[in-house]
Protein backbone atom coordinates (compact mmCIF):
# COMPACT_ATOMS: atom_id res chain seq x y z
CA UNK A 1 0.00 0.00 0.00
CA UNK A 2 2.81 2.44 0.89
CA UNK A 3 4.57 1.74 -2.41
CA UNK A 4 1.29 2.30 -4.31
CA UNK A 5 0.74 5.59 -2.48
CA UNK A 6 4.28 6.74 -3.16
CA UNK A 7 3.95 5.86 -6.86
CA UNK A 8 0.64 7.75 -7.08
CA UNK A 9 2.13 10.81 -5.37
CA UNK A 10 5.10 10.85 -7.73
CA UNK A 11 2.71 10.65 -10.68
CA UNK A 12 0.16 13.26 -9.55
CA UNK A 13 2.37 15.72 -7.69
CA UNK A 14 6.09 15.12 -8.32
CA UNK A 15 6.95 18.58 -6.98
CA UNK A 16 5.21 17.90 -3.66
CA UNK A 17 6.68 14.40 -3.52
CA UNK A 18 10.18 15.83 -3.90
CA UNK A 19 9.60 18.41 -1.16
CA UNK A 20 8.14 15.88 1.27
CA UNK A 21 10.98 13.46 0.53
CA UNK A 22 13.51 16.17 1.28
CA UNK A 23 11.86 16.99 4.61
CA UNK A 24 11.75 13.30 5.50
CA UNK A 25 15.43 12.89 4.64
CA UNK A 26 16.38 15.95 6.72
CA UNK A 27 14.47 14.57 9.72
CA UNK A 28 16.16 11.17 9.34
CA UNK A 29 19.61 12.70 9.24
CA UNK A 30 18.96 15.02 12.17
CA UNK A 31 17.87 11.94 14.12
CA UNK A 32 21.21 10.23 13.47
CA UNK A 33 23.46 13.32 13.78
CA UNK A 34 21.80 15.49 16.45
CA UNK A 35 22.71 18.01 17.53
CA UNK A 36 23.75 19.16 14.06
CA UNK A 37 24.19 22.58 12.48
CA UNK A 38 22.67 23.61 9.16
CA UNK A 39 26.04 23.93 7.43
CA UNK A 40 27.17 20.48 8.53
CA UNK A 41 23.86 18.92 7.49
CA UNK A 42 23.96 20.66 4.11
CA UNK A 43 27.42 19.24 3.45
CA UNK A 44 26.31 15.72 4.39
CA UNK A 45 23.21 15.83 2.20
CA UNK A 46 24.91 17.68 -0.68
CA UNK A 47 22.32 20.44 -0.50
CA UNK A 48 22.83 24.18 -0.23
CA UNK A 49 22.70 25.80 3.18
CA UNK A 50 19.79 27.88 1.88
CA UNK A 51 17.80 24.72 1.09
CA UNK A 52 18.49 23.30 4.54
CA UNK A 53 17.51 26.58 6.20
CA UNK A 54 14.19 26.73 4.33
CA UNK A 55 13.42 23.09 5.16
CA UNK A 56 14.44 23.50 8.80
CA UNK A 57 12.26 26.60 9.19
CA UNK A 58 9.22 24.66 7.96
CA UNK A 59 9.96 21.71 10.23
CA UNK A 60 10.45 24.00 13.24
CA UNK A 61 7.13 25.76 12.52
CA UNK A 62 5.45 22.35 12.53
CA UNK A 63 7.04 21.47 15.85
CA UNK A 64 9.28 18.68 14.55
CA UNK A 65 12.70 20.15 15.35
CA UNK A 66 14.19 22.47 17.93
CA UNK A 67 17.22 24.69 17.41
CA UNK A 68 19.74 25.85 19.99
CA UNK A 69 23.41 26.93 19.83
CA UNK A 70 24.51 23.27 19.65
CA UNK A 71 22.40 22.65 16.55
CA UNK A 72 19.15 21.02 15.46
CA UNK A 73 17.50 18.14 17.31
CA UNK A 74 14.23 16.26 16.91
CA UNK A 75 11.31 16.97 19.21
CA UNK A 76 9.27 14.22 20.87
CA UNK A 77 6.58 14.88 18.25
CA UNK A 78 9.06 14.03 15.48
CA UNK A 79 10.39 10.94 17.26
CA UNK A 80 6.87 9.56 17.47
CA UNK A 81 6.47 9.66 13.70
CA UNK A 82 10.08 8.74 12.81
CA UNK A 83 9.23 5.09 11.97
CA UNK A 84 6.55 6.34 9.59
CA UNK A 85 8.99 8.81 8.05
CA UNK A 86 11.51 6.03 7.45
CA UNK A 87 8.82 3.83 5.89
CA UNK A 88 7.78 6.71 3.63
CA UNK A 89 11.38 7.26 2.51
CA UNK A 90 11.72 3.56 1.72
CA UNK A 91 8.55 3.63 -0.34
CA UNK A 92 9.56 6.76 -2.26
CA UNK A 93 12.89 5.17 -3.15
CA UNK A 94 11.28 1.76 -3.81
CA UNK A 95 13.71 0.12 -1.41
CA UNK A 96 11.43 -2.90 -0.95
CA UNK A 97 11.61 -3.62 -4.67
CA UNK A 98 15.37 -3.09 -4.58
CA UNK A 99 15.69 -5.53 -1.67
CA UNK A 100 13.79 -8.25 -3.52
CA UNK A 101 15.78 -7.78 -6.70
CA UNK A 102 19.11 -7.84 -4.89
CA UNK A 103 18.20 -10.90 -2.80
CA UNK A 104 17.49 -12.81 -6.01
CA UNK A 105 20.75 -11.68 -7.58
CA UNK A 106 22.84 -12.55 -4.54
CA UNK A 107 23.18 -15.67 -2.42
CA UNK A 108 20.90 -14.26 0.30
CA UNK A 109 17.52 -15.22 1.73
CA UNK A 110 16.77 -11.60 2.53
CA UNK A 111 18.27 -8.15 2.01
CA UNK A 112 17.51 -5.10 4.15
CA UNK A 113 18.48 -1.69 2.73
CA UNK A 114 18.86 1.61 4.59
CA UNK A 115 18.25 4.78 2.57
CA UNK A 116 21.42 6.74 1.71
CA UNK A 117 25.10 6.05 1.07
CA UNK A 118 27.61 5.71 3.90
CA UNK A 119 30.36 6.87 1.55
CA UNK A 120 28.60 10.24 1.42
CA UNK A 121 27.42 10.30 5.05
CA UNK A 122 29.52 8.43 7.60
CA UNK A 123 26.75 8.84 10.21
CA UNK A 124 24.65 6.45 8.15
CA UNK A 125 26.70 3.58 9.59
CA UNK A 126 24.85 4.13 12.87
CA UNK A 127 21.50 3.69 11.11
CA UNK A 128 22.77 0.57 9.35
CA UNK A 129 23.91 -0.71 12.75
CA UNK A 130 20.51 -0.01 14.32
CA UNK A 131 18.77 -1.84 11.49
CA UNK A 132 21.12 -4.81 11.77
CA UNK A 133 20.74 -4.94 15.56
CA UNK A 134 16.95 -5.03 15.25
CA UNK A 135 17.10 -7.86 12.70
CA UNK A 136 19.63 -9.87 14.69
CA UNK A 137 17.62 -9.47 17.89
CA UNK A 138 14.62 -10.95 16.08
CA UNK A 139 16.62 -14.08 15.18
CA UNK A 140 17.73 -14.78 18.74
CA UNK A 141 15.88 -16.59 21.49
CA UNK A 142 16.74 -17.90 24.92
CA UNK A 143 19.52 -20.46 24.55
CA UNK A 144 20.85 -19.11 21.22
CA UNK A 145 24.55 -18.71 20.54
CA UNK A 146 25.67 -15.65 18.58
CA UNK A 147 29.19 -15.35 17.15
CA UNK A 148 30.24 -11.81 16.21
CA UNK A 149 33.23 -10.57 14.22
CA UNK A 150 34.99 -7.24 14.73
CA UNK A 151 35.09 -3.96 12.82
CA UNK A 152 33.52 -0.51 12.84
CA UNK A 153 30.20 -1.63 11.35
CA UNK A 154 29.95 -4.41 13.94
CA UNK A 155 30.70 -1.82 16.63
CA UNK A 156 27.74 0.30 15.40
CA UNK A 157 25.55 -2.81 15.50
CA UNK A 158 26.68 -3.63 19.02
CA UNK A 159 25.91 -0.10 20.26
CA UNK A 160 22.34 -0.40 18.98
CA UNK A 161 21.65 -3.84 20.43
CA UNK A 162 19.07 -4.01 23.24
CA UNK A 163 16.40 -6.21 24.72
CA UNK A 164 13.40 -5.09 26.82
CA UNK A 165 14.01 -8.05 29.14
CA UNK A 166 17.11 -10.22 29.75
CA UNK A 167 17.70 -12.61 26.88
CA UNK A 168 19.67 -15.66 27.94
CA UNK A 169 21.96 -15.97 24.93
CA UNK A 170 25.63 -16.85 24.66
CA UNK A 171 27.73 -14.35 22.69
CA UNK A 172 31.22 -15.31 21.52
CA UNK A 173 33.82 -13.64 19.28
CA UNK A 174 34.00 -15.14 15.79
CA UNK A 175 37.69 -14.22 15.49
CA UNK A 176 40.73 -13.71 17.65
CA UNK A 177 42.32 -10.35 18.39
CA UNK A 178 43.31 -8.28 15.35
CA UNK A 179 44.48 -4.71 14.82
CA UNK A 180 45.14 -2.01 17.40
CA UNK A 181 41.66 -0.63 18.07
CA UNK A 182 40.27 -2.32 21.18
CA UNK A 183 36.74 -0.89 20.77
CA UNK A 184 36.22 -2.72 17.46
CA UNK A 185 37.71 -6.08 18.50
CA UNK A 186 35.45 -9.14 18.32
CA UNK A 187 36.11 -9.86 22.01
CA UNK A 188 35.04 -6.36 23.03
CA UNK A 189 31.89 -6.45 20.91
CA UNK A 190 30.89 -9.92 22.12
CA UNK A 191 31.05 -8.70 25.72
CA UNK A 192 29.13 -5.50 24.87
CA UNK A 193 26.33 -7.31 23.03
CA UNK A 194 25.97 -9.85 25.82
CA UNK A 195 25.71 -7.05 28.36
CA UNK A 196 23.10 -5.16 26.34
CA UNK A 197 20.99 -8.28 25.82
CA UNK A 198 21.35 -9.54 29.37
CA UNK A 199 23.15 -12.68 28.20
CA UNK A 200 26.52 -14.33 28.75
CA UNK A 201 29.79 -14.25 26.85
CA UNK A 202 33.09 -16.04 26.42
CA UNK A 203 36.33 -14.56 25.05
CA UNK A 204 39.18 -15.81 22.85
CA UNK A 205 42.43 -14.71 24.47
CA UNK A 206 44.41 -15.32 21.29
CA UNK A 207 45.67 -13.23 18.37
CA UNK A 208 43.80 -13.68 15.10
CA UNK A 209 46.82 -15.01 13.22
CA UNK A 210 48.81 -17.99 14.52
CA UNK A 211 50.70 -20.74 12.72
CA UNK A 212 49.10 -24.18 12.76
CA UNK A 213 51.50 -25.62 15.31
CA UNK A 214 50.84 -22.82 17.81
CA UNK A 215 47.09 -22.96 17.15
CA UNK A 216 46.91 -26.71 17.81
CA UNK A 217 48.89 -26.29 21.00
CA UNK A 218 46.55 -23.57 22.27
CA UNK A 219 43.50 -25.71 21.47
CA UNK A 220 44.68 -28.11 24.14
CA UNK A 221 43.70 -25.54 26.75
CA UNK A 222 40.17 -26.26 28.07
CA UNK A 223 39.05 -22.60 28.04
CA UNK A 224 40.16 -22.10 24.45
CA UNK A 225 38.64 -25.39 23.30
CA UNK A 226 35.30 -24.51 24.95
CA UNK A 227 35.04 -21.18 23.10
CA UNK A 228 36.03 -22.70 19.76
CA UNK A 229 33.33 -25.36 20.16
CA UNK A 230 30.75 -22.69 20.99
CA UNK A 231 31.70 -20.76 17.86
CA UNK A 232 31.26 -23.81 15.63
CA UNK A 233 27.82 -24.52 17.15
CA UNK A 234 26.65 -20.91 16.75
CA UNK A 235 23.04 -20.35 15.70
CA UNK A 236 23.86 -16.94 14.19
CA UNK A 237 27.12 -15.59 12.74
CA UNK A 238 27.28 -11.79 12.49
CA UNK A 239 30.08 -10.24 10.47
CA UNK A 240 31.18 -7.35 8.29
CA UNK A 241 32.76 -7.33 4.83
CA UNK A 242 36.10 -5.83 3.93
CA UNK A 243 37.48 -4.50 0.65
CA UNK A 244 40.45 -6.69 -0.25
CA UNK A 245 42.84 -3.85 -1.06
CA UNK A 246 42.09 -2.04 2.21
CA UNK A 247 42.30 -5.18 4.35
CA UNK A 248 45.57 -6.34 2.79
CA UNK A 249 47.29 -3.13 3.91
CA UNK A 250 46.85 -4.11 7.58
CA UNK A 251 47.05 -7.89 7.23
CA UNK A 252 49.87 -10.33 7.91
CA UNK A 253 49.92 -11.27 4.23
CA UNK A 254 53.31 -10.59 2.61
CA UNK A 255 53.63 -7.74 0.12
CA UNK A 256 54.31 -10.16 -2.76
CA UNK A 257 51.33 -12.33 -1.88
CA UNK A 258 49.11 -9.25 -1.56
CA UNK A 259 50.13 -8.08 -5.04
CA UNK A 260 49.35 -11.54 -6.44
CA UNK A 261 45.93 -11.62 -4.77
CA UNK A 262 44.99 -8.27 -6.25
CA UNK A 263 46.33 -9.29 -9.65
CA UNK A 264 44.19 -12.45 -9.45
CA UNK A 265 41.09 -10.32 -8.86
CA UNK A 266 40.64 -10.31 -5.07
CA UNK A 267 37.98 -7.75 -4.16
CA UNK A 268 36.39 -8.95 -0.92
CA UNK A 269 37.52 -10.18 2.50
CA UNK A 270 35.72 -11.90 5.33
CA UNK A 271 37.14 -13.77 8.35
CA UNK A 272 40.64 -13.40 6.90
CA UNK A 273 39.82 -15.12 3.57
CA UNK A 274 39.95 -13.30 0.22
CA UNK A 275 37.52 -13.69 -2.70
CA UNK A 276 37.17 -12.58 -6.30
CA UNK A 277 33.98 -11.11 -7.79
CA UNK A 278 32.67 -14.59 -8.67
CA UNK A 279 32.98 -15.72 -5.06
CA UNK A 280 36.04 -17.90 -5.63
CA UNK A 281 38.27 -18.11 -2.57
CA UNK A 282 41.76 -16.99 -3.54
CA UNK A 283 43.30 -17.31 -0.08
CA UNK A 284 41.94 -19.50 2.70
CA UNK A 285 41.68 -17.97 6.13
CA UNK A 286 44.43 -18.69 8.64
CA UNK A 287 42.55 -16.84 11.35
CA UNK A 288 41.82 -18.13 14.82
CA UNK A 289 38.05 -18.40 14.98
CA UNK A 290 35.09 -19.74 13.07
CA UNK A 291 35.58 -22.40 10.39
CA UNK A 292 32.80 -21.64 7.90
CA UNK A 293 33.08 -25.11 6.36
CA UNK A 294 32.19 -26.74 9.69
CA UNK A 295 29.17 -24.67 10.73
CA UNK A 296 25.96 -26.50 11.58
CA UNK A 297 23.42 -26.64 8.72
CA UNK A 298 20.94 -24.54 10.71
CA UNK A 299 23.42 -21.69 11.36
CA UNK A 300 22.29 -18.38 9.87
CA UNK A 301 24.91 -15.98 8.56
CA UNK A 302 24.30 -12.23 8.61
CA UNK A 303 26.53 -9.78 6.73
CA UNK A 304 26.45 -6.05 7.48
CA UNK A 305 28.30 -3.65 5.17
CA UNK A 306 27.58 -0.20 3.75
CA UNK A 307 28.93 2.32 1.28
CA UNK A 308 29.06 2.25 -2.50
CA UNK A 309 32.76 1.34 -2.47
CA UNK A 310 31.90 -1.96 -0.70
CA UNK A 311 29.69 -3.22 -3.56
CA UNK A 312 32.20 -5.57 -5.22
CA UNK A 313 33.38 -6.90 -1.87
CA UNK A 314 29.84 -7.72 -0.74
CA UNK A 315 29.08 -9.51 -4.01
CA UNK A 316 32.25 -11.60 -3.65
CA UNK A 317 31.57 -12.68 -0.06
CA UNK A 318 27.88 -13.45 -0.54
CA UNK A 319 28.52 -15.44 -3.71
CA UNK A 320 30.85 -17.71 -1.74
CA UNK A 321 28.57 -18.42 1.24
CA UNK A 322 24.80 -18.35 1.43
CA UNK A 323 23.51 -15.77 3.90
CA UNK A 324 20.22 -15.55 5.73
CA UNK A 325 20.45 -11.75 5.70
CA UNK A 326 22.42 -8.88 4.23
CA UNK A 327 22.02 -5.44 5.80
CA UNK A 328 23.41 -2.67 3.61
CA UNK A 329 22.67 0.83 2.36
CA UNK A 330 21.17 2.21 -0.83
CA UNK A 331 24.53 3.31 -2.23
CA UNK A 332 26.01 -0.18 -2.04
CA UNK A 333 22.77 -1.85 -3.15
CA UNK A 334 22.35 0.17 -6.34
CA UNK A 335 26.01 -0.24 -7.22
CA UNK A 336 25.77 -4.00 -6.69
CA UNK A 337 22.83 -4.25 -9.06
CA UNK A 338 24.67 -2.13 -11.64
CA UNK A 339 27.66 -4.48 -11.44
CA UNK A 340 25.53 -7.64 -11.54
CA UNK A 341 23.65 -6.48 -14.64
CA UNK A 342 26.84 -5.98 -16.67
Amino acid sequence: MQNDFASLMQTLAPDLAAEISQRALVLERIASMAPVGRRQLAAKLHLTEREIRACADKLREQGFISLDPAGMTLTDKAREILPGIQAFTRAMNDLSGLEEELAKALNADRVCIVSGDADQDENLIDEVGRTAAHRVRGMLHSGSTLAVAGGSTMAATARAMHSPSPLHVMVVPARGGWGRHVHTQANTLAAEIAGRLGGHHRLIHLPDYMDDAAKQEMLRLPDVREVMELIQRADVILHGVGCAEEMLRDSKVSASQARKLLADGAVGESFGAYYDREGKCLLESSSVGVDLARLTPSCRMIAVAAGKHKAEAIIAVLRHDRHALLVTDEGAAREMLRILKH
